[in-house]
């Protein structure tokens, strides 16, 4: 008889957990509905907390971007992504998509140097 009950309680549990599953996945579907819309209902959205739906406006905001420039302008042969890397202390990835932005915005020259490419500074 105490063997029916258990089996009864995990019965039960079971299908609690399935309702708890079933209803994350909802909020999951409905929150990836809000990201890709980009509409929400939060009390939140006083834009603090939106996520950016182009990643331009991310890359925008680095304030060591600055530096980065001014690296350039102290070298006359110009630097690879990797070497300004190591410099500014950002990985080769990172320095190198800040670098390209930078590139089509005319703030630095980006050219190939033999197999290397190189970015300089515009003003010289």
């Amino acid at each position: 008889m105490e063997e029916n009950q258990d089996i009864e309680a995990l019965r039960k549990e079971v299908t609690e957990l399935r309702k708890s599953v079933y209803s994350l996945k909802d909020t999951i579907i409905e929150l990836t509905n809000q990201i890709e819309t980009g509409s929400s209902e939060s009390p939140f959205d006083g834009g603090q907390y939106s996520i950016f739906p182009n990643r331009s406006n991310c890359l925008d905001g680095d304030a060591s971007w600055d530096r980065l420039v001014n690296m350039l302008h102290k070298e006359d042969s110009g630097l690879t992504a990797a070497e300004l890397a190591e410099k500014w202390g950002k990985s080769r990835s990172r320095t190198s998509e800040v670098l390209n932005k930078l590139a089509e915005n005319g703030q630095i020259i980006k050219y190939r140097d033999g197999r290397m490419i190189r970015f300089r500074s515009a003003e010289e």
